[in-house]
């Protein structure tokens, strides 16, 4: 039998398993940073262009800066220490990219801003897409969805872009260009944006061709590429810093995917019967930010199988235009047919999981009740070994297993 340790939040859920079931324990690459500071140092000096931050923001009579909410384990703090002798005496304004998301709370605030929340309190301005007060309309995409951004951002000659660059599983990538749609976008324009997350090009670690990708693009060139000046970083296993790119947004991301998809693609010769995938911090704060581990983890699953979600999702489902699919039983398949005539934000979720329930069965290992979940055809086990015994019983004679122990990052592809 060989035992194996699962992350549950800040627990370890112990797992023991014959070795003859096991295909696979595949975890994020063992990479590690070895000085956070010193990369991030060299990065700033040493800009993709010629331009650094420093002559970017000498020019700048006003300037926002973008930083992402709690559910990114962004190092903002640590990029804003490099950075402090030359934004403290400007006028500056920080806005956090919310998108479609809550706003973060004052202990989530302090954990982004860390010891520059109190110098910075006063500056910060949370991004609410659904008040229609606080956005300019600047253009229109190619899809022809209007693009509206936050009034801060079109009223600034200069915006710096502060984020992290991971595996998205419609969007492509995290990072850079998202920072605008969906951070600081309007709610319309997120939803529109969100709708092309249907089209088979929408996935993760996919650039070219991707709508959603090509949309955000879009929303760079009407706020003009040239006023944005972007700070993006690759985070190792433990979320230090582990590479650096600043410059041109855009260039940044484009020189970062090379990195990134080598760091987190991993190539399987077989999908399987039974797939583990397990959530973790911060993508595993609700079900909502646990959609990146079930959509990686799909990609591992065979026809029929049975996919195993491990995440505690402390604050439930998340935000309401997700929490809705689990209403009651119909809700999902009323939402997923709904999706291409009358989409409204989510409603690519609730197709992702009627897809996903016609691949295989879902379980889930967390704390939201059973009965929610069982509204989505989700199946909730008190633990996940008597989850995986359960599968391994319904397998007889082909239970093999996959475990993806960082799910969230770490994207299966067959060879």
């Amino acid at each position: 039998m060989k035992r194996i340790r699962i992350p549950y939040g800040g627990e370890i859920l112990p797992l023991e398993l014959d070795d003859r079931y096991i295909l696979d324990v595949i975890d994020m690459p063992r990479f590690q940073s070895r000085n956070p500071g010193k990369i991030l140092e060299e990065a700033l000096k040493n800009p993709l262009e010629n331009e650094s931050f420093v002559d970017f923001a000498r020019g700048a009579k006003r300037m926002n800066i973008i930083v992402n909410d709690s559910v990114r384990p962004t190092k903002t703090a640590e990029v804003l220490s490099a950075i402090h002798n030359s934004i403290r005496q400007r006028d500056i304004q920080f806005v956090v990219a919310t998108g479609a998301h809550r706003a973060p709370t004052q202990k989530e605030l302090v954990r982004i801003f860390g010891s520059h929340y109190a110098e910075y309190r006063e500056k910060i301005a949370i991004h609410d897409a659904r008040d229609g007060t606080c956005v300019d309309q600047i253009g229109r995409t190619r899809y022809g969805n209007d693009i509206f951004i936050n009034k801060a951002i079109t009223s600034s000659d200069k915006t710096l872009i502060i984020g992290s660059i991971e595996p998205h599983y419609f969007a492509g990538y995290t990072g850079d260009r998202k920072a605008l749609l969906p951070g600081v976008a309007g709610y319309r324009t997120i939803e529109n944006n969100h709708k092309l997350a249907l089209h088979a090009h929408a996935k993760s670690l996919r650039l070219d061709g991707n709508p959603i990708h090509e949309e955000m693009l879009d929303c760079v060139a009407a706020v003009g590429g040239e006023r944005l000046f972007s700070i993006q970083m690759i985070l190792d296993e433990r979320h230090n810093i582990y590479r650096v790119y600043t410059g041109p947004i855009i260039r940044t991301l484009e020189t970062a995917t090379s990195v990134t998809r080598r760091l987190f693609l991993t190539n399987i010769k077989t999908k399987a019967e039974i797939v583990i995938t397990v959530a973790r911090h911060p993508f595993d704060i609700d079900l909502y930010q646990t959609l990146k581990a079930i959509e990686h983890g799909r990609q591992a699953l065979a026809p029929g199988g049975i996919l195993i979600v491990v995440s505690p999702c402390p604050q439930g489902l998340g935000p309401m235009s997700f929490a809705r699919l689990f209403e009651d039983e119909s809700s999902i398949d009323s939402a997923a047919l709904q999706a291409k005539t009358d989409y409204k934000l989510g409603d690519h979720n609730a197709y992702n999981l009627m897809t996903l329930r016609e691949q295989g069965e879902v379980w889930a290992v967390t704390n939201i009740e059973a009965n929610i979940l069982h509204n989505a055809g989700i199946r909730r086990f008190q633990t996940l070994q008597a989850a995986l015994d359960q599968a391994i019983r319904q397998k007889e004679g082909r239970e093999n297993v996959f475990l993806l122990l960082n799910g969230s990052m770490t994207v299966p592809a067959v060879t």
